[in-house]
Formats: C-alpha cells, sequence, structure tokens
C-alpha cells in the first residue's frame, strides 16, 4: 500500500492548523531560510582568508574577514532566535487548537462512542499523541526547511566552486530515497502500535487512581502493579522498535553520503594537485561538504519524528472526525407536557438484546417506577427518552412528536436526570447544582433547590459554605450527600420531565424519607420516570411497570399489583424478608 498521497494529505491538513497564526509561522520560515541561506558564507570566507589573506605581512593584515565572522554570526543568532521561538509558538498554538477541537467533538460524541472506549484511550489522545504532533509540526518544519536549504544552498556553492564534482554528490539522492521511503512504512506501523500502549498505560494509572480505596482493602497493590509493569513494558517495547528502526536507518544512509564525499575529496585532491583548484578553493570545499553532514544526519533522523507525527495526526483527526450526534430534527420542543410513547421498541447493546417489543404509553404528569430484576432493560429504557441511544426497531414519541424529529437540545432542555452513578465536578457545592446551562439562575433559586433536597443541612457545616470545594467527583462529600447534590440539580432545572435512574439508592432511611417528601412535591405537574430497587420507595407513584428478560410483564399501582399476587408480589415480599424495605 502507497502511504505517500496519504502522509501528504495528513501532514498538509495538520499544517492547515497553523493557517491562524500564519504571520508568525511566515517569520519563523524566512527566520530559517535566511539563516540555512548563510551556511555557504563560512567556506566562502575561509576561502578568501586563505588564497589573499594567508601569509600576508602583519601590518598588512585585513580586519574584514574577523569583523564580517563576527557580524556573521550575530546576524544567525538573530535568525535563529527568531525561527526557533517563532516556531515553538505556533506549535504550541496548534496543540492547543488540536485539544480543544478534540474536547469540543469528544463531549458531542453518542453514549455509544464510550462504551467502546476506555478514558485513558482517550486522555492518552490528549497528552501523548498531541506532544508527538508538535514535535513533528516543531523538529519535523525546522529541519525540512533549514537543513533543506542548507543543502541546496552548499551544493550551490560546491557547483560554483567545482561543478563536475558537486555533481556527483547528485548521485547518492535517489539510493538515500529509496531506503528512507522503505523504512517509513514501518515506523508508522510501530508509531500505531506505540500510541495503543501508551492508551492502556493511561488506562491502567487511571482505574488504579479511581479505585485506590479498592485496591487497598481488597489487597490488589500486586495485581495492579502487575498489569502496569505489563502495559509499560508494551510501551517500552515499541518505543524500543521504533528507535532500533531510526538508528538503523541513520548509520546506512551517512555511510552512503560518507562514501559519496570520500570519493569527491579524493577527486578534489586530484584537481588540486593538477593546478585546477587553489588552495583556498580546496579548503573551502572541504569545508562546505564537511557542513554537509550535520543537516544529511538531521534530515535522515527526521523520518522518525515525521512517521510518529503523522501516526499521531491520525489518531487526533480521527477523533476529530468522529461523527457527532445527530442534531435531530427541526423541530422545537417548547414546553413539553411530558406525553411520553414507546411503539415497538426494541433495543440492543450488539448483538445482546435488552428491550424486547416494548410498548408502553406514559400520560403527561404521570409518574411511572420501572422495577424489576438487574439487567431486565430498566434503565436501557429511560435512556431512550433523552435519546442517549437509539432503538434498533420502534420509536419513542414526547407529546405526540417522534424524539428524532425534536432538536436534541430543545429535547434534552425538557429533561431532568438523576443517574445511579452520580456525576459531581471539581467545583464548589454551588457550581455543581447550578451547572452548565443553569449558571445564570438566581442565587435564591439555587438555595431554594439546595433546601428542597436537603442539602444546605450538611453545607452549613463545610467550612465555605455553598463555595466549598468538593474535590474530584465530590470525594469529600458522602454519598447520600453526593446524590442529594445531583436531585438538588435536578430540582433546580425544574424541567417538565423527571428520569431517576436509582436516585435515592445512596441515601440512609431517614435522608431517603425527606428525599421522597422532596420528590413527592416535584413530582406533581411533571411527568416521572423512576427506576428504582427499593419498592417501599416507590409506593406512592400512579403505576408500577414490572420489566423481566427485556419485556414488560406486569403494571399497575403498588395495591394492584401486590393482590395479582404476580412478579412485583413476589419482589416485594423478597424484599421485606431480607430487610431492605425502610422500617423493616
Amino acid at each position: 500500500m502507497n502511504q505517500t498521497p496519504r502522509s501528504t494529505a495528513l501532514y498538509l491538513r495538520l499544517l492547515s492548523h497553523a493557517k491562524p497564526h500564519r504571520v508568525i509561522f511566515l517569520w519563523s520560515l524566512l527566520g530559517m531560510t535566511a539563516l540555512a541561506a548563510t551556511e555557504w558564507v563560512l567556506p566562502a570566507l575561509l576561502r578568501h582568508l586563505v588564497d589573499h589573506e594567508f601569509g600576508v605581512e602583519l601590518g598588512r593584515l585585513s580586519l574584514a574577514i574577523p569583523l564580517a565572522l563576527v557580524a556573521l554570526f550575530a546576524a544567525r543568532g538573530v535568525m535563529g532566535y527568531v525561527a526557533t521561538v517563532g516556531l515553538s509558538s505556533v506549535a504550541q498554538r496548534v496543540m492547543m487548537d488540536l485539544r480543544a477541537r478534540m474536547f469540543r467533538n469528544l463531549v458531542a460524541l453518542p453514549a455509544s462512542f464510550f462504551d467502546h472506549r476506555t478514558a485513558g484511550e482517550l486522555l492518552s489522545k490528549f497528552t501523548f499523541d498531541v506532544t508527538q504532533v508538535a514535535q513533528a509540526a516543531t523538529h519535523c518544519v525546522t529541519v525540512l526547511v533549514k537543513d533543506s536549504v542548507v543543502i541546496v544552498a552548499l551544493l550551490a556553492y560546491l557547483m560554483f566552486l567545482n561543478w563536475r564534482l558537486a555533481v556527483f554528490l547528485l548521485v547518492l539522492g535517489p539510493p538515500v530515497a529509496w531506503l528512507i521511503q522503505r523504512v517509513s512504512q514501518r515506523l508508522r506501523a510501530m508509531s500505531r502500535r506505540l500510541q495503543g500502549s501508551m492508551g492502556e498505560v493511561n488506562a491502567v494509572a487511571e482505574e488504579a487512581i479511581g479505585g485506590h480505596r479498592d485496591v487497598k482493602i481488597f489487597g490488589g497493590q500486586a495485581y495492579e502493579a502487575g498489569r502496569f509493569d505489563h502495559a509499560i513494558n508494551n510501551a517500552r517495547k515499541f518505543q524500543m522498535k521504533v528507535i532500533a528502526t531510526s538508528a538503523a536507518t541513520e548509520p546506512l544512509v551517512q555511510m552512503l553520503i560518507a562514501l559519496g564525499i570520500g570519493t569527491m575529496m579524493v577527486f578534489a585532491l586530484r584537481e588540486a594537485a593538477a593546478g585546477s583548484m587553489t588552495r583556498g578553493d580546496f579548503v573551502s570545499f572541504v569545508t562546505a561538504t564537511a557542513l554537509l553532514l550535520p543537516p544529511v544526519k538531521r534530515l535522515t533522523s527526521v523520518n522518525e519524528y515525521l512517521q510518529r507525527g503523522l501516526a499521531a495526526a491520525e489518531s487526533i483527526f480521527g477523533l476529530i472526525d468522529e461523527a457527532a450526534e445527530p442534531a435531530g430534527g427541526d423541530r422545537l420542543l417548547e414546553r413539553a407536557r411530558g406525553e411520553i410513547v414507546f411503539e415497538g421498541v426494541t433495543h440492543a447493546y450488539g448483538e445482546h438484546t435488552v428491550l424486547d417489543g416494548i410498548d408502553l404509553h406514559i400520560r403527561a404528569g404521570e409518574s411511572v417506577a420501572f422495577v424489576g430484576p438487574s439487567g431486565g432493560g430498566k434503565t436501557s429504557l429511560v435512556n431512550l427518552v433523552p435519546r442517549f441511544y437509539v432503538p434498533q426497531h420502534g420509536r419513542v414519541l414526547i407529546d405526540g412528536h417522534p424524539v428524532d424529529t425534536l432538536k436534541l437540545e430543545s429535547l434534552r432542555a425538557a429533561i431532568g436526570y438523576v443517574g445511579q452513578h452520580v456525576v459531581l465536578f471539581n467545583d464548589s457545592v454551588y457550581n455543581n447544582i447550578a451547572y452548565g446551562a443553569l449558571r445564570d439562575m438566581p442565587r435564591e433559586k439555587v438555595e431554594a433547590a439546595a433546601d428542597a433536597a436537603f442539602v444546605s443541612d450538611f453545607v452549613r457545616a463545610l467550612p465555605a459554605g455553598f463555595d466549598t470545594m468538593i474535590g474530584d467527583d465530590g470525594l469529600r462529600l458522602s454519598g447520600g450527600q453526593r446524590q442529594r447534590l445531583a436531585i438538588a440539580r435536578a430540582l433546580l432545572k425544574d424541567a417538565p420531565i423527571l428520569i431517576l435512574d436509582e436516585a435515592t439508592s445512596a441515601l440512609d432511611a431517614d435522608s431517603e424519607r425527606r428525599i421522597q417528601q422532596a420528590l413527592g412535591v416535584l413530582r406533581q405537574g411533571r411527568t416521572c420516570l423512576i427506576v428504582a430497587h427499593r419498592l417501599s420507595t416507590i409506593e406512592g407513584v400512579d403505576r408500577i411497570v414490572v420489566i423481566e428478560g427485556g419485556r414488560i410483564v406486569e403494571q399497575g399501582t403498588h395495591r394492584e399489583l401486590i393482590a395479582r399476587g404476580g412478579a412485583y408480589a413476589r419482589l416485594y415480599a423478597m424484599q421485606r424478608e431480607s430487610g431492605e424495605l425502610i422500617g423493616s
């Protein structure tokens, strides 16, 4: 497979991100070009010095050459500074732009995207992959531009001195290009595998850090250390394969170049002996030839950085190009009444069917609880309402409108949600309640929501009250306090549809009774979908739907289902016997 057109397109796309910073970028390129274009001046000065100043009496020595040498290096220093600082500035800005684009698309991706990727794998794109791209943007551009111009300038000067000898060097171009092309594909493949191994390192580290309590209590330190050792050893192996491939290329290319230069020097000595070259010509020719070696060496080694950068760019642009969640139709859902209908809904994760032909009509303002064994499909069903997932068959309607015809933003604006896995942010208590689109809510409404969710009870004891930072994922709060914060956030949104997925599972009996009182008030005039494990918390809802194996097996009020003696009655009896019911 020919990678050249694809690689060129990829690198051009990467360089296109420098377009907004083109002024700085152009100044950097000008600085590099000017710096490289002066490389021939040193051998030219040596030529003049040997031919015209060498052996001259002390009193007749000219200061022009030493002064020109000082001026040359002063000018080169300024040009080098402009080139290095300017290009680094552009590279940092491109890194920032790529990270921002990745993140903006990441938060817009559907839930199914995250089901198949670890957080560590995604974080590796923001850290390791972007760093590889930055090296390609700085190191590669510097070498390709500056050293290419140096080589061209020195070759032109050599042609000026003795074109017959200089042409000999051009013969080396095709074999060097062939060798580099052969190595490039292997470097790219190894770089991709290196990126994958770094994602594994991040994933293992993140899991161990996030689950450090379980690691300690279950004695998992040795196991996690073993997993981490395996991950970093894989990363080391792939890193060494990249280094070994690149390291093997450099001496081969340099050997070819050295062979050519050595042969050319032999011919130069013969020319000098025959009188075709002056001493100054010979010294200048040898110096210019010697100055060719460092840029050739850098051009040879740049392929490693280039292939790493291109492999990383593939990964980064893969995330940027990932299809975002569909925005839905053109219909705006104003103030929803809250009528929800499931028509023949079937949903699966891969080949595993979790919902099979669900038909259910929920009236506006009705409170419906979903109960049943774990894995029965309760959470999957309510997740279809805010369109976290799209069913394979059937449809979901809100107020008579299929959810896929509604603008996604307006659909979700009509829904309040408290999940079984509470998500909090490393911010203040206040900002965790007034989160996102709720940031502009008046403070009195935020505090009222906190009062209704019994958050104010524990906030008063915190050192800075509502301004207290709660730590990563609210680690400074108890499980019950974290859930109350999430409930306060849903209360503040005041949406016509409310989804509570095990929303009170981490509360003690007393807190749960108070939360149930608050939710009882909140449910008035709103459509509530409640996924519950503890059955005593849903006795007062309008309807209970029992789901087993992805199907609705029965539905009715608490009293009706108990009297029927079916699946719900059995679940209720089991919880009463096990003491899970409040007050039992």
